[in-house]
């Protein structure tokens, strides 16, 4: 027998990238929107489209997944304004975990099914079965089965209660035998531990002692249904069952069966949950990484981090990998992460941007027009280290068209009733304007990495385009309006400028504003400014636009953000809103007192780059006995970043209440509670990553709750960074893996180069400048590839070796009826 190795300490981390895209073929025309529930807990929620059967959304929702899921969910409802009650529920699709990586980033239709009690099955009970001998009252030996219902865990909540029972029935063609458990009030989790006898058979032979394969018990179904309490709903509601064919377990005597089972939907309802009542169609990118410690990715990590030194850099990890995979943002993204966690990414940054000038035709104004690594390299950076200055430079364009709503249409065909052409174009201009005079007064406010680029970037330029005075323009304002202000313009939500999507008018007037910020990018020769207009109603604004003033203006800011002045301070006086919205506290420093005092309540939280604070009311909205008056609504409580000693999550064992966490202070903690496990790690990875630099910053933290000066239970644990560099180690391994053909194929044809004797090669996977450098790392690149996953192999055989079928990470009846097909 081989022996027992140690299973390394690896962690499972999973993310969801989501595009609900339209719903069409709905039965009526109502007010429609759709939400993603991991489990029965809703994570994100679309706008609402009026009186349309097919509503289009195009909303994308990114997260990691922040516990352990079943399913994955997306309920279509219709909106009724005037009940204050739950909408009503059009249909839903719901898709298995394990289901999901064989749709990865695929725009797919699925059909809407109808939603009850037994499409909303999901949890677990776990049972304990085992035959008995005992002694009747009449003195006579039976054989009986002893079922010992345990426990569930999981179970379905609906409209916020959740009491449940259990009945345990043996049956068969001539018996049907129900016994009941006690009801467990307000648990999802409940500890049944409740045992009940069935009598099987009466005298006992050497034909009826203990054998699993008795005729009787080969004819016996065990049936375990789970039941929420709720005479209010006009009767209990089904949770879930689960059916045990007594013949096809092992009940030797001396051996019990012990085991979890998934819960599923009643029989009869799997014929009579097809109906056309619409489909939806969603985009999904579901990635697991299995991360390793740290160790494991040495090598490899050495090798991504020299890249910047190999010459030339054709022959470098880093561009083998952009040129592997044809989807380039997977790439630039762990890399960026990974050089940035390491303080490289700019000396990365530049040698892909030197490589790719130097490759770049006579045209100067093609740079960095293609989405090659580096440009995509490039993006990633500015919104990993200008998210803030964003805030700063947009957040008041964005407030104001958004909340003044201003008519902007210029296009005769699409104007409306009663808007006029000259005010909607005064208003446009008005709004341009605004964005041109933001961006060009905020170049002293670009962060020093961004400036330390672009100054690459113009030096590159100047030194392929000697004789074009206007390359090095070009080069940075490609990047800084075409790819960071404009899109952020286009869609606030994705650079998380905005917590709201726009309407159809904000969405009109976002994009054309958008398109006047990046034709401005386009034209940084004052001599050159006859702009080619696809859309002949945009020429009036251009002719304002486009003059002297402003080219000059444009390029006094691309001057400044592409200075050679590194040690020019950044600091941003303004506070910029990095993240706010309704949770709920636990007052602070209160101890629990007599009846009627609230220790939870509702309260606006806003962060900062300044602070943290909560208000009772949202904004400067505080509401009245009938009506809502514009006041201002002070802070009741502001605390500055620099006292933010940790801030991490709760065990929910600390109060008895999920998605807490703490923000722990020098004299006391605040203890707050987000709405679901998503928004809770999106508050905790904001607030860690921007009090990440405090000098009294905690190492580490305790998981429970801090009170009268002292931690209540629990080891201390190591406060994570915002920047997980083992994982993005194990993504860059990933990609390796997923193209080791083209890998090895490459190091072919290295191989046949350098002994090349005149016969004609096959054309290999990436252009080769050096035979012998490129050679190297390919060679050094598979055997640290290999290397990784044999050791991924390993802990997968060891994992499932150690995993027990039946167990509560393992139950049994993993094939659940309310999936998609």
């Amino acid at each position: 027998m081989a022996e027992d190795t140690e299973i390394p300490d690896v962690r499972v981390l999973e993310s969801l990238g989501i595009v609900i895209g339209e719903a069409k073929n709905l039965s009526s025309a109502k007010d429609i929107y759709c939400t993603i529930k991991l489990d029965q807990e809703e994570v994100y929620k679309t706008e609402v489209k009026e009186k349309t059967q097919s509503p289009f959304w195009s909303e994308e929702y990114t997260f990691d997944v922040p516990r352990e899921f079943r399913t994955l969910s997306f309920y279509v409802y219709e909106k009724d304004w005037l009940k204050r009650s739950n909408s009503s529920i059009v249909g839903k699709v719901a898709l298995r975990r394990d289901e999901l990586h064989r749709l990865q980033n695929k725009d797919q239709w699925f059909p809407l099914r109808p939603v009850d009690s037994d499409s909303e099955v999901q949890g677990q009970v776990q049972v304990e079965i085992k035959l008995v001998e005992v002694v009747s009252e009449s003195g006579q030996p039976t054989i009986s089965l002893l079922v010992q219902c345990l426990e569930g865990n999981g179970l379905t909540i609906v409209q916020g209660r959740c009491d449940p029972y259990a009945n345990v029935t043996l049956c068969s063609i001539t018996r049907n035998d129900t016994k009941r458990t006690k009801v467990r009030k307000k648990t999802v989790n409940p500890q049944f531990d409740e045992c009940f006898t069935f009598e099987l058979s009466k005298g006992v032979n050497e034909r009826h002692q203990f054998s699993p394969v008795d005729e009787e018990l080969c004819n016996l179904e065990l049936r375990i249904s789970l039941w929420n309490s709720w005479s209010s709903l006009g009767g209990d509601v089904f949770i879930g069952e689960v059916r045990i064919p007594i013949g096809a377990i092992d009940l030797a005597a001396d051996r019990p069966h012990k085991a979890w089972y998934f819960l599923q939907p009643r029989e009869s309802s799997k014929s009579n949950n097809k109906s056309d009542i619409g489909s939806l169609r969603v985009r999904i990118n579901y990635t697991e990484d299995h991360v390793f410690p740290s160790q494991y990715y040495e090598q490899l990590r050495d090798i991504m981090l020299e890249s910047v030194k190999v010459e030339p850099t054709s022959a470098s990890a880093i561009h083998i990998l952009g040129e592997l995979v044809k989807d380039k943002i997977r790439p630039a993204r762990a890399l960026v992460r990974l050089f940035h966690y390491h303080n490289r990414v700019v000396p990365m940054l530049k040698a892909l941007t030197d490589y790719e000038v130097s490759r770049t035709s006579s045209d100067p104004n093609t740079i960095f027009r293609g989405n090659s690594l580096a440009s995509k390299c490039v993006d990633e950076y500015m919104k990993l280290d200008g998210l803030y200055y964003l805030y700063d430079t947009l957040q008041m364009l964005l407030d104001d068209i958004f909340e003044n709503k201003k008519p902007c249409e210029v296009d005769p065909t699409k104007l409306k009733d009663g808007e006029n052409l000259e005010t909607n174009m005064a208003n446009l201009e008005g709004y341009v304007e605004q964005a041109y005079q933001a961006i060009v007064d905020s170049a002293m406010a670009c962060p020093t990495g961004m400036c330390e680029m672009f100054y690459y970037l113009k030096e590159a330029a100047l030194k392929h385009f000697p004789d074009e005075p206007y390359a090095r323009y070009s080069a940075v304002s490609g990047f800084v309006f075409l790819r960071f202000f404009a899109p952020a313009i286009l869609s606030p939500k994705l650079f998380n400028l905005r917590n709201d999507n726009p309407d159809e008018n904000v969405a009109r007037t976002l994009k054309m504003v958008s398109k006047a910020v990046q034709t401005l990018g386009n034209h940084v020769n004052p001599d050159k400014l006859n702009a080619n207009m696809k859309e002949e109603y945009m020429a009036p604004l251009y002719s304002t636009l486009l003059n002297r003033e402003h080219v000059e203006g444009i390029r006094r800011f691309l001057d400044v953000v592409s200075s050679s002045s590194l040690a020019r301070a950044k600091t941003i006086e303004a506070p910029i809103v990095l993240k706010e919205g309704f949770m709920t506290k636990r007052a602070q420093g209160r101890n629990k007192m007599g009846v009627g005092v609230k220790n939870f309540k509702k309260r606006w939280f806003k962060l900062t780059n300044h602070e943290l604070s909560y208000a009772k009311f949202k904004d400067t909205e505080q509401p009245t006995c009938c009506c809502f008056w514009r006041i201002e609504s002070k802070p009741l409580c502001v605390i500055p970043v620099s006292n933010v000693l940790a801030v991490e999550r709760l065990e929910e064992e600390s109060f008895q209440m999920k998605f807490m966490f703490q923000v722990v202070q020098p004299e006391r903690a605040l203890y707050i509670q987000a709405n679901n496990c998503v928004e809770e790690k999106e508050w905790i990875d904001i607030l860690s990553n921007i009090c990440k630099t405090n000098t009294n910053r905690l190492h580490y933290y305790h998981p429970a709750a801090f009170k009268n000066g002292h931690w209540i239970w629990g080891l201390p644990r190591s406060i994570t960074l915002d920047i997980d560099p083992d994982r993005e180690m194990e993504k860059i391994h990933s990609l390796f893996l997923n193209n080791i053909e083209k890998l090895e194929k490459q190091q072919d044809a290295c191989a046949g180069l350098s002994v090349y004797q005149g016969e004609p090669l096959p054309q290999p996977p990436i252009a080769i400048d050096d035979v012998k450098a490129c050679f190297g790392t390919v060679n050094n690149l598979l055997g640290q590839i290999i290397s990784l996953e044999q050791e991924h192999k390993k802990y997968l055989k060891l994992k499932q070796r150690r995993t027990e079928y039946g167990s509560k990470q393992a139950p049994i009846g993993q094939e659940v009826y309310n999936s998609y097909h």
